[in-house]
């Protein structure tokens, strides 16, 4: 993934699901894993994560964003940052 380039939502991917490995200390996180509702992440790691998200990929995460559904897994933060990426 390079400044010049758009990551690809698998490369994405990749990226969330390393920190929030890192994060929760859970070394096999699936794409669909409910990471907050499911207790996987607590809501001080959530805020980590908007912060880690715009941090690294350069994106603003509005009001709008913060819904569960972009949050709760390491598939809804992907398709937030590449929705973000692209805009």
């Amino acid at each position: 993934m390079t400044a010049q380039s758009r990551p690809t939502n698998e490369e994405i991917a990749a990226v969330v699901r390393e920190f929030i490995t890192r994060l929760s200390g859970h070394p096999d996180i699936e794409d669909d894993w409910p990471l907050i509702s499911g207790g996987v992440l607590d809501s001080i790691a959530a805020v980590q994560m908007v912060d880690f998200v715009e941090r690294t990929f350069h994106v603003e995460v509005t009001d709008e964003d913060l819904e569960l559904l972009n949050f709760d897994s390491v598939r809804g933060l992907a398709a937030l940052v590449t929705r973000r990426v692209a805009a």
